[in-house]
């Protein structure tokens, strides 16, 4: 695989790309590696995600969450009865895409989890599937979206000791047989877009290797953009 090339006069400047995939799926961990592989090779590269809400100088106007922590909001989140969870949820998504939209002028934007998953989730937590889609066609859209699949066992194996009650099916006990039987619900769910929508899959494996593919399916997605003006 070539590596893509510093943006240059006549290219488009920016793109927006987001990571997503089901809980243990490892989108952090990847996402943190692709942009730095991404700056090495030149590319103006920014990440943005839906906890930089409590980042007072990147959202200023969601200061109203001070106070709060993220353990406390994703315990209030799955506490929320529907459809408000689903409202509050893409919320979030809704104040990450906006900045990503002004970041993504001139630079590639990495979202670091998109409305996907939680979409895909709040239907298997029974949410009116068309109030989902209804929020979720509200939000921009995205020139290309890369979906880490991880079986739900082997997201559980990752997962422990990290469990958190919105993963679990909004069970505050952390019952890992809940988290089994909600992410095989949802994992079903993205599936089944991925293949509708054309996402870029990439499976489970070993960090490197899943970085590896990563890189591929972006750099198919990129060089149109970073290559060709200047050879």
């Amino acid at each position: 695989m070539t590596a893509p090339r510093r943006q240059g006069a006549g290219r488009r400047d920016g793109m927006l790309l987001a990571i997503d995939g089901p809980d243990g799926a490892g989108k952090s961990t990847q996402v943190a590696l692709l942009a730095d592989w991404l700056a090495e090779h030149g590319v103006r590269c920014e990440v943005v995600s839906k906890w930089q809400v409590f980042d007072p100088e990147r959202h200023p106007e969601c200061r109203f969450l001070r106070g709060t922590d993220r353990a406390e909001l994703r315990g209030c989140v799955a506490a929320m009865p529907s459809p408000a969870r689903a409202m509050f949820v893409l919320w979030l998504y809704a104040q990450a895409a906006a900045r990503a939209q002004r970041l993504a002028a001139d630079a590639v934007v990495l979202v670091d989890g998109y409305w996907m998953k939680h979409a895909a989730a709040e239907v298997a937590y029974g949410a009116d599937p068309a109030l989902v889609e209804a929020l979720v066609a509200a939000l921009p859209p995205v020139d290309a979206v890369f979906y880490l699949d991880v079986d739900p066992a082997e997201a559980l194996r990752r997962r422990q000791g990290e469990l958190t009650p919105y993963e679990c099916g909004l069970d505050p006990g952390l019952d890992p047989h809940r988290f089994l039987l909600s992410q095989h619900a949802i994992r079903a769910v993205l599936a089944d877009r991925a293949g509708r929508e054309g996402w870029h899959t990439v499976p489970a494996g070993p960090v490197e290797q899943m970085q590896a593919a990563l890189r591929d399916r972006v750099w198919t997605v990129l060089a149109p953009a970073l290559v060709g003006a200047d050879g």
